[in-house]
């Protein structure tokens, strides 16, 4: 999800969206073996995407890794899964009132009615989530 635009942004002759960027909110998850439960996290990146066929991708850096950006929350309204190290290193937990929200949203592939609440919150952290 877009917080603020950063100016970049572009058009086809139709008036479709081709590329955007600016600071993205990106929730995270662990990539651990065995089902451990995590809290999600979020974190805040410079992201560009671009149109490719129906969908705009991009990339986001969390600690020194390329992790593969699309959609809402980074992977089309789910949490992103990371590395552990970059997990534990980066990002605020989701409040349990943001996480309660976000999970009925009711998003399916985009952000549901949980977006507003999620970005006030992400604005008002902007420092510790940009780290």
């Amino acid at each position: 999800m877009y917080l603020r635009n950063d100016g970049f942004s572009g058009y086809d002759r139709s008036g479709a969206q081709i590329r955007q960027r600016g600071l993205f909110l990106l929730l995270i998850q662990p990539d651990i073996k065995g089902g451990v439960n995590c809290p999600i996290k979020a974190v805040i990146r410079k992201v560009a995407l671009k149109q490719f066929g129906h969908w705009m991708v991009g990339k986001a850096n969390i600690g020194g890794h390329w992790y593969s950006v699309s959609g809402s929350y980074g992977h089309d309204g789910l949490p992103m899964t990371v590395t552990e190290r970059d997990y534990c290193r980066h990002g605020l937990p989701l409040t349990a009132e943001l996480h309660d929200a976000w999970n009925k949203g009711g998003g399916h592939n985009s952000c549901g009615s949980e977006a507003e609440p999620i970005r006030k919150w992400a604005l008002e952290n902007l420092p510790a989530l940009c780290q």
